[in-house]
């Protein structure tokens, strides 16, 4: 019986290495296509960029276009929508909202072998009374440890499990300052 956890856990790290060398910090070695991003606005390019820096992905603004060159993994096509979340964290204690600085936040395993997002904050968080929310969604707590707070990540698949709990990190680490929405994204043509 014991088996089938640990089965289960050592193919999600799995995942999750393979996931993390290929997307996360790849110094700007993304393999996949090329992409033209047209936001909105402009108003928040500071931050995408610094999203885009998180995620290891080379991009370059003119106005309120972004091009990208995407890691070249499944679930590319995700990237252009998860740049636009505002990533707004918000968390109460027994129904009163804090002031919170979020100090570090990463994707860590929990003891069963799933991917979370870990945040630590400058507060003392209680196990008792605390509810975290993300741009006014609910997120399910997996555990509290001093400062630092691990919100569950659910997903269909290991791969969707891992992205969710790493988009949610970039994007809390760099929330938007004004809203902005994807228009559209065209590939960009290979050059000859």
């Amino acid at each position: 019986m014991l088996l089938v956890p640990v089965v289960f856990g050592v193919g999600m790290l799995g995942a999750a290495v393979a996931w993390l060398l290929t997307v996360m910090n790849t110094s700007g070695s993304a393999a996949g296509p090329t992409v033209d991003v047209r936001f909105s606005s402009d108003c928040a390019a500071s931050a995408i960029s610094a999203r885009l820096e998180d995620y290891g992905l080379p991009g370059t603004w003119s106005g309120s276009t972004l091009r990208l060159t995407l890691a070249g993994t499944p679930g590319d096509e995700g990237v252009p929508a998860a740049l636009a979340v505002p990533g707004k964290m918000l968390v109460t204690l027994d129904g009163v909202p804090q002031t919170v600085a979020i100090q570090n936040g990463g994707v860590q395993l929990s003891l069963t072998g799933v991917p979370v997002s870990l945040f630590t904050l400058d507060i003392e968080l209680p196990e008792q009374g605390l509810a975290v929310a993300i741009d006014g969604v609910a997120q399910d707590i997996e555990s509290v440890n001093s400062r630092e707070v691990m919100l569950a990540a659910r997903g269909a698949t290991s791969t969707e499990v891992l992205r969710l709990a790493a988009d949610r990190v970039t994007q809390v680490r760099h929330p938007l300052p004004c809203e902005v929405e994807v228009l559209d994204v065209l590939p960009v043509p290979p050059s000859p």
